[in-house]
């Protein structure tokens, strides 16, 4: 879908970045494809008009990310808090990219809220919060990578793409789009991809760096979870995986070893809904993926208080795997009146 975007917006940002600016462009927690890609594009292409700018995510980013150009200076809050609550401190612009709530950042919430810097917000989920100065937020769009790209072109940027960014726009456009099978029919889509390649990306190559380039732990793990983690309810055309604790010390779990896991059941024929439970040291991560019209946006913000998108969203939990188990089943039964007994 096309957007026209607000010429007013674009012209106070054009403003604010008249001169030199210290510049911080955050991603949320567990940052994936998206909000890695979206974030190291558009610092490079500040960095090319004389800007300083700092990567900045709460935790870890998946190591099959770490081929992108400038991924190795990412700054991680986890590992190195206080430097990341003074480039928060010190920034004189602040980018969010793809969130739209400062819960979404953890540990960096308060410092980010407290900060006096100009902040920005691009990005492409449902009910963006009211606490930046300009905001570009358009759910229609596929990937905050996609607007990222519509917004470098929109504001006169084209001289400043090259190979190394339109990997990273790249990279968030395959990702936030399961490899372009679901959401992923907007035409604008495929003109920035096309753009994209005559950037000279090797769009092949990337698409298997990032998905079949994976440990043979990694492998292990997931075959282990399908095979017995893995449990169909065909009465309510739905299926749970779960990761629990035990598991991630046997296939010594990393960040990203189970990205695109969720999808895996969707491949059975009946099953329009997909859950995966994720047990961390406190909480609980709940990942949806769904098919056709199951909005799976919906199941997680009525019964978790979670979001995203129509096929893709999630939530989390601060109770055990084994209690967030026995809610998401009871949320299912209430998704589907007509199929209970």
């Amino acid at each position: 879908m096309e957007i026209t975007y607000n010429p007013t917006d674009l012209l106070r940002l054009q403003s604010e970045l008249s001169s030199s600016r210290q510049i911080v462009l955050l991603g949320h927690v567990s940052p994936d494809g998206d909000a890695v890609g979206s974030t190291l594009a558009l610092s490079r292409v500040l960095r090319k008009q004389g800007h300083s700018t700092k990567v900045l995510y709460p935790t870890p980013y998946p190591h099959s990310f770490g081929f992108l150009e400038g991924a190795s200076e990412v700054v991680i809050a986890k590992h190195s808090p206080e430097e990341a609550i003074r480039l928060l401190e010190e920034a004189e612009m602040i980018f969010l990219m793809d969130f739209n709530e400062p819960k979404r950042v953890e540990q960096l919430e308060q410092p980010l809220i407290s900060s006096k810097a100009f902040k920005v917000m691009i990005d492409h989920h449902l009910h963006p919060t009211g606490m930046v100065d300009v905001c570009f937020s358009y759910p229609q769009k596929a990937a905050t990578c996609l607007l990222t790209y519509e917004l470098i072109m929109a504001l006169g940027w084209e001289t400043y793409m090259d190979k190394q960014v339109a990997e990273c726009i790249y990279t968030g456009m395959m990702t936030d789009t399961g490899g372009f099978n679901y959401n992923s029919e907007d035409p604008c889509l495929y003109t920035a991809l096309s753009v994209l390649l005559e950037h000279g990306i090797e769009k092949d190559a990337i698409t298997s760096l990032i998905t079949r380039s994976f440990s043979v732990d990694k492998v292990r793990l997931n075959a282990y979870l399908l095979a017995n983690n893995l449990t169909f309810f065909p009465k309510y055309h739905t299926a749970i995986i779960t990761m629990g604790m035990k598991e991630k010390s046997m296939f010594e779990y990393q960040v990203g070893d189970t990205e695109g896991l969720v999808n895996e059941p969707l491949a059975a024929k009946d099953i329009h809904f997909s859950i995966f439970l994720h047990e961390q040291a406190k909480y609980t991560k709940i990942s949806l993926r769904s098919k056709g019209k199951f909005p799976a946006n919906e199941f997680a913000s009525k019964f978790f208080n979670g979001g995203g998108h129509h096929n893709a969203a999630g939530a989390e939990v601060y109770a055990s795997l084994n209690s967030v188990y026995d809610m998401v089943l009871e949320a299912v039964k209430l998704m589907h009146p007509e199929d209970n007994d």
